[in-house]
């Protein structure tokens, strides 16, 4: 645990300085910090506000061009993948979204009213969907007002940063609600959000990696950060290739559908499974619905005497709602839930 919080404070020492926001050309000026406002005080507030200036995701930006490498690792730390994600956004109903590596290549492009996809036909996994997440929504937009939420400062060597936990813990720069540290529940993942600019009154960074167990699992580098005043038709029609996405209801694999969880809730582990030693994994099929709540669960496999409590914990979940042109859909997915005895 020391070696990983060292690590971290090295690499938050890199941008914490009496400037605390990198300029360059494409960012706000240091005195648009003011927009932002001043921090507040409830951590249902914090997060809320968060939410609304870390990324770009927001409906009301003028038009922008990102572009960045990255690469990824598997779970032993080893290089997996290597690539680029480039996004022109005009709107959440027209823009042009394209991944390009040895392992995934996929464009999608928004015409206005409809989605067309060329290359990869699957929706991108866990760490490509990372991705986009770490760049444009690092925290979701949800209504944290009923939620059990923790406040605490956290030192990270000679960095104190003040940290809100919900399922992850989200922790902040002192006096404004610019991401730094997004790490899971035991902090066995952490992802670093480093040399931070404003870009349209939003924190953006430009240097983010993720570890897992103390490995690396991706490393992005935000090489083109602008803004779009000029708007180019060509550049929003779908290759000849393309083929349109439906609307209705999307499949995803599992590691891309628990990426966008953001509450679990614990199953009850029943007694008479315990007495009879019985454990092991149960998959639960679920949908999702377009608020993000699990609107449907039943289980497929898996010991019969964990099955009741496993779908009873699903229901309970909550995730990000998946979007389509800006208009969240149902989910189907399946959910592995494991029973280990100690």
């Amino acid at each position: 645990m020391a070696s990983r919080f060292a690590r971290i404070a090295l690499a938050l020492g890199l941008m914490v300085t009496p400037a605390l926001f990198a300029q360059n050309a494409n960012t706000a000026p240091a005195a648009d910090t003011q927009s932002i406002g001043t921090m507040p005080d409830d951590p249902s507030a914090i997060l809320s506000t968060a939410a609304k200036v870390n990324g770009l995701n927001d409906p009301n930006l003028q038009p922008w061009h990102i572009k960045a490498s990255y690469r990824t690792f598997d779970l032993q730390g080893k290089p997996q993948d290597s690539g680029t994600y480039e996004e022109f956004w005009i709107s959440d109903r027209k823009y042009r979204r394209s991944y390009t590596s040895m392992n995934f290549t996929q464009t999608d492009v928004a015409t206005g009213s409809r989605l067309f996809r060329s290359g990869n036909q699957n929706w991108p996994d866990f760490l490509e969907g990372s991705v986009r997440r770490e760049l444009i929504q690092p925290i979701p937009e949800l209504n944290f007002r009923n939620s059990k939420l923790g406040r605490k400062k956290r030192s990270f060597g000679p960095v104190e940063l003040l940290c809100i936990t919900l399922t992850s813990e989200y922790c902040f720069a002192p006096d404004q609600p610019a991401l730094r540290i997004d790490s899971s529940t035991g902090g066995s993942t952490q992802t670093v959000f480093n040399s931070i600019v404003l870009f349209q009154g939003h924190f953006v960074a430009k240097d983010i990696r993720t570890e897992s167990e103390g490995r690396p699992r991706l490393v992005l580098h935000v090489e083109t950060l602008e803004a779009k005043s000029g708007i180019n038709d060509s550049d929003f029609v779908p290759p000849s290739d393309a083929v349109e996405i439906p609307r209705d209801k999307v499949t995803l694999p599992q590691a891309t559908a628990q990426a966008s969880c953001v509450l679990t809730v614990v199953p009850i582990y029943p007694v008479s499974a315990k007495i009879n030693h019985v454990q092991g994994t149960v998959v639960v099929q679920a949908t999702i619905g377009t608020n993000g709540t699990v609107i449907a669960a039943r289980a497929i496999s898996g010991p019969p005497d964990l099955r009741e409590e496993s779908v009873n914990s699903v229901r309970q979940w909550k995730f990000r709602p998946f979007l389509i042109l800006g208009e969240p859909v149902k989910v189907e997915t399946q959910l592995q839930i494991i029973f280990k005895l100690e």
